[in-house]
């Protein structure tokens, strides 16, 4: 078996990295074992382009991005570690998550991976959309993410405490089962698809999960709430669901071919206008 583990902090012994390699230590020695740091990559923005699809196109973008895909397909389960800056995962998540348009239809390759993730973030109360963030980096991957853990520890090395390492290792152990697991939830209202603590809620009791798109409805219950959600529905991290949002970029991209002309019209006035300005890197 090998598990790779990735971790999304550009400190050098820090808690991310260390959260990754206490699950990992907890592993059988014939767990083959492999580590990245997401940060060490070259994985150059997005540019929009859409050459990735129909599905079946390669990213035309050289660099890292292949070398890390090729990586995840290799291994049979996979860790995932970030830390959080500013409410939000570490961009290095984001830059690569926003790389993944080509792999919406590409579950074959990677579902059925187990992948358990690990957020730590500085101040209390200010994890922000972190865990939501990492756990749907790892969705759209087509991972299936059995078990998450967030943690509260600023400095390098505050994970080092008994409780958080236990956690750790329950959470190595998880990712090796073969056993149905659920994620953690933490203690509120979480969408029941994808564990997002991030739902809207409509002035009538509509509710939304901003993350996968799942709805529901708040309802009262023994003294406090519930919330009912629709049965059967439609998921976006569902394979169909991936499948779904390509043949809709697909349909974009056919339509701007279409009417590039026409819009082309529209943007050239804007065009004209050219307030930009650039630093002078030669001093």
């Amino acid at each position: 078996m090998k598990v790779l583990g990735l971790v999304a902090s550009p400190r050098k012994s820090g808690n991310s990295e260390i959260l990754v390699k206490e699950m990992l230590a907890a592993m059988p020695a014939d767990v083959d074992k492999e580590m990245i740091r997401l940060t060490s990559l070259d994985i150059k923005l997005c540019s929009a382009c859409y050459a990735c699809l129909p599905k079946g196109n390669n990213c035309v973008i050289k660099d890292d991005l292949g070398f890390l895909l090729d990586k995840i397909k290799a291994a049979d389960a996979v860790v995932i570690a970030a830390a959080c800056y500013f409410l939000g995962p570490h961009t290095s998540i984001k830059t690569i998550n926003d790389r993944l348009v080509a792999m919406l239809a590409e579950s074959a390759a990677f579902s059925g991976k187990r992948c358990v993730t690990a957020v730590t973030y500085g101040i209390p109360g200010w994890e922000g959309y972190s865990r939501e963030a990492v756990n749907n980096f790892a969705r759209f991957l087509h991972l299936e993410v059995v078990g998450n853990m967030l943690v509260q520890a600023a400095s390098p090395g505050e994970v080092v405490r008994p409780d958080i390492l236990a956690t750790a290792r329950d959470l190595a152990a998880r990712l090796l089962s073969t056993e149905a697991a659920d994620p953690a939830l933490p203690e509120v209202m979480c969408c029941r698809q994808c564990g997002s603590a991030l739902l809207q809620l409509t002035p009538t009791g509509g509710v939304r999960c901003v993350m996968c798109g799942t709805h529901g409805r708040l309802t009262s219950a023994d003294g406090g709430f519930a919330i009912n959600y629709a049965a059967d529905e439609h998921v976006r991290f569902s394979r169909s669901g991936m499948d779904e949002h390509t043949r809709l970029l697909e349909t974009i991209k056919q339509k701007f071919i279409a009417t590039r002309s026409e819009l082309a019209q529209l943007r050239r006035p804007y065009s004209e206008h050219d307030w930009w300005v650039e630093p002078n890197r030669d001093k």
